[in-house]
């Protein structure tokens, strides 16, 4: 037992105790994270973060990537970007693939896989997430370096995954605009 979190044979999972937000200088990412995490960030050219939750497992973590394209995807393409990703999940060791598919990510068309694949001695659990908006691609990974650990952070990772958008959030204009719909028509609040 290496006694990282997640290790044994017990039930644990992780917990928020407190979030920070992410909002890129470009303005073409944003998403909430646990502030107990290591952030590394690239801003050059576009946005890539590193999320890794305990230092002491690398191979544990959230890579959240930003693509320019040169041009919106077109309703055409999107059955060569699902085959390009069964294509790239095939190259990994001993790819099991355990689901792919299309989703919306709101209005936003997208694939989304889960797979487990050999690392050196062990076995990585991975779920990665692939969603465009004009003329960018958002690609969201996150992974476990064995199943344990993959299962340990996934709730955190998922939830942090759900956060990921496509420009800055404006978390007090958020609230502002939350607010008015706790007050009721006499101003009183609900």
């Amino acid at each position: 037992m290496s006694g990282l979190p997640g290790d044994g044979a017990g039930r644990q999972r992780s917990r928020f105790t407190r979030v920070m937000l992410y909002n890129d200088p470009s303005g073409l990412l944003s998403f909430w994270y646990s502030a107990e995490w290591q952030l590394q960030v690239e801003s050059e050219p576009l946005p890539r973060v590193r999320l890794t939750p305990d230092v002491r497992d690398p191979d544990t973590h959230m890579a959240i990537a930003v693509s320019d394209l040169g041009a919106p995807l077109a309703p055409g393409e999107q059955p060569a970007v699902l085959e390009g990703v069964r294509e790239g999940l095939a190259q990994l060791d001993r790819c099991e693939v355990h689901s792919l598919g299309e989703i919306a990510v709101g209005s936003l068309w997208g694939v989304e896989w889960r797979c487990s694949f050999d690392v050196a001695d062990r076995r990585c659990w991975r779920r990665g997430r692939l969603f465009f908006s004009d003329r960018y691609q958002y690609a969201v990974v996150f992974q476990g370096s064995t199943e344990e650990r993959f299962g340990y952070w996934r709730g955190m990772f998922e939830w942090t995954m759900l956060t990921v958008g496509t420009g800055s959030f404006d978390a007090q204009r958020w609230l502002a605009d939350h607010r008015l719909g706790l007050e009721s028509s006499t101003g009183e609040r609900k």
